[in-house]
């Protein structure tokens, strides 16, 4: 015969300050154990440490749709200067016929690659449109 546990009194509901929370999570986070092994120790249901984990998520995700704009980290690469001899003036009037492209990492690990002179609303556009998706 399996376990049987009989309550009697009232429900037991337990408050778990954020700090709590953020410290479960943070093993979860962590990966030395599974979430159910996790739930066990503290007592809950793995469906609560999911929960909190959307909680937390959805915090950070209200709190990064500003309307004020922010500054991203730029990475500069520099072209590359491998050139025959014979074929230099060749390439440098092709390189200038193409015009110059940018890749901006976004969220997700999604690139955005995208031509250097466009508009900065258009590209403010794009890039909202891809973190959305």
């Amino acid at each position: 015969m399996g376990r049987v546990e009989i309550m009697t009194g009232r429900e037991r509901r337990r408050i778990w300050s954020d700090e709590q929370k953020l410290s479960i999570l943070s093993e979860v986070a962590a990966g030395d154990a599974s979430i159910v092994a996790i739930a066990r120790r503290y007592d809950v249901v793995p469906q609560q440490i999911y929960s909190w984990r959307k909680q937390f998520d959805m915090r950070r995700h209200d709190a990064s749709h500003t309307s004020e704009a922010i500054f991203l980290p730029v990475t500069v690469i520099a072209p590359e200067s491998h050139v025959s001899k014979g074929s230099s003036r060749a390439a440098t009037s092709r390189r200038s016929a193409k015009s110059l492209r940018i890749e901006i990492g976004c969220k997700g690990g999604r690139v955005l690659k995208v031509e250097a002179d466009i508009a900065p609303d258009v590209l403010k556009a794009l890039i909202r449109s891809v973190e959305e998706a």
